[in-house]
């Protein structure tokens, strides 16, 4: 109960000696958080919804916090998803399970008050046999026993070291975290340590079954603030968890609201962030409403006649309380757009949220169709002076809706024969006249184009014989 008592308390001064000393955490670097007080307010909007469970306003914080930083908003959006996992009942283990592994884990046990004479409670016993029977099965594994608040000048882990020392653990397996006096300390300064360790891949927090749901929390909370602060991403993994079952119910179902209010007040204090938080609380923000919306215009914006829009690339967002939130948005309203004739074609945007509606708009050039004709000849063996070829030709534009119209010249050897207005299919056809003259000749069909269809040719070379 101390614990819970204590659990808002921020973290003492030391805390902050204790991270300035902090050095490189495992990965490589990826993106400097976002700074600044409209990225400060988001966070703290993003514990104040998950606290009163406003998924909807939660999720436009932390969209609006990865338009800050994408790399910043994802550790959040992660860590929300973790908390919701988390609240809806975690797995918890009364024996060391299976599958830990055997090489860079470490076993965090959590302190619990001494007593007066600076001894170890039945609690703190009972954690410290959880934890002794885990190091036996895994004698590779480190353990961190975190805890300060000392009592006749004894801190609680070094009670707990004392007591696995005499029963046979090696004084070298141990760490200590010796200055913490609630959770929030123990997940801040405990992972402090450990991102000072980048040996340690992976960890396995030991508590009481009523404790290990809060522990779990803040623990990857702590390990978000030392990514944000750190800019780089640390993949040390929280391995499953053993617990003293205290009660065969807590932390396994759904979170009580009451301890739900508790762990999120926890939460922000592990982000420093505990005053901005209550003072949401006594002053919830506004309501968001639509104010605008912004756009990146598709990719593709000159199209032929009769081609479809093509929406790859096109980016809107919709902003809310004159920008104090951002959102992407998926399938905007899309009005104004027709490929029918040669023009500069407004395209409009629309958002409608709650009853508020706004648009944007982006150009599209218009330009004609490109066209393509085939030639069919009825014969090919052409007889000089006897033979008359008929030529079919066929307009296709580039856009299958679209049907060439206008007319065709037909050449025979440069010169214009005849011009053909093409029938409602693109076709026309010509009937030549004789050719007296033996050996190649050249055929030319010419499409002059319309209003809506580029020009083009075909030429066929026949012989005569």
């Amino acid at each position: 109960m101390r614990r819970f008592r204590r659990a808002a308390v921020v973290i003492a001064a030391g805390m902050a000696l204790l991270l300035s000393l902090v050095g490189a955490v495992v990965g490589s670097p990826v993106a400097r958080a976002a700074t600044g007080t409209a990225a400060a307010d988001l966070r703290v909007q993003a514990l104040y919804f998950q606290k009163t469970g406003n998924t909807t306003q939660r999720a436009l914080a932390l969209s609006s916090l990865t338009a800050a930083s994408a790399w910043q908003g994802q550790l959040w959006t992660d860590f929300m998803t973790s908390w919701d996992t988390a609240n809806k009942g975690l797995k918890i283990y009364t024996a060391t399970p299976d599958g830990i592994p055997a090489k860079g884990h470490v076993f965090v046990v959590l302190g619990s008050a001494l007593t007066s004479s600076g001894q170890a409670t039945t609690i703190v016993v009972r954690r410290l046999k959880v934890a002794l029977a885990a190091l036996a099965k895994y004698p590779t594994s480190t353990v961190l026993l975190s805890g300060g608040a000392p009592k006749s000048g004894r801190t609680e882990a070094k009670v707990m070291r004392d007591w696995l020392v005499a029963k046979g653990v090696d004084p070298a397996r141990i760490l200590l975290e010796t200055t913490s006096s609630s959770t929030v300390g123990n997940a801040n300064n405990s992972m402090a340590i450990l991102a000072n360790s980048p040996q340690y891949t992976a960890y396995t927090l030991i508590s009481d079954a009523s404790h290990i749901r809060r522990a779990t929390i803040l623990f990857n909370a702590a390990k978000v603030k030392i990514q944000e602060r750190t800019g780089k991403a640390w993949t040390l993994a929280p391995i499953a968890n053993v617990a003293y079952s205290d009660s065969s119910t807590a932390s396994r179902g759904p979170v009580p609201a009451a301890t739900h209010t508790i762990i999120a007040s926890n939460v922000a204090s592990v982000f420093g962030v505990l005053a901005a938080y209550n003072a949401l609380l006594a002053s919830p923000p506004a309501v968001p409403k639509l104010t605008s919306i912004q756009l990146t215009p598709p990719t593709t914006l000159t199209y032929q006649v009769g081609q479809s829009l093509n929406a790859t690339g096109l980016k809107v967002t919709a902003l809310f309380n004159d920008g104090a939130y951002s959102q992407p948005v998926a399938g905007p309203t899309i009005t104004g757009f027709s490929s029918a004739a040669v023009a500069a074609v407004p395209v409009k945007v629309s958002l409608t949220v709650a009853g508020v509606t706004k648009t944007a708009t982006f150009t599209c050039q218009i330009v004609k169709a490109s066209s393509k004709v085939s030639l069919s000849l009825s014969t090919t063996t052409i007889k000089r002076s006897l033979t008359r070829v008929v030529v079919k030709a066929t307009v296709a534009a580039s856009a299958s809706k679209v049907v060439p119209t206008g007319k065709l010249g037909f050449y025979l050897d440069g010169k214009l024969l005849k011009t053909v207005t093409a029938d409602a299919k693109g076709v026309a056809t010509y009937k030549l006249p004789t050719i007296a003259k033996a050996g190649s000749h050249q055929i030319v069909v010419k499409y002059l184009g319309s209003s809506t269809v580029k020009a083009s040719s075909r030429t066929l070379t026949v012989s005569v014989k």
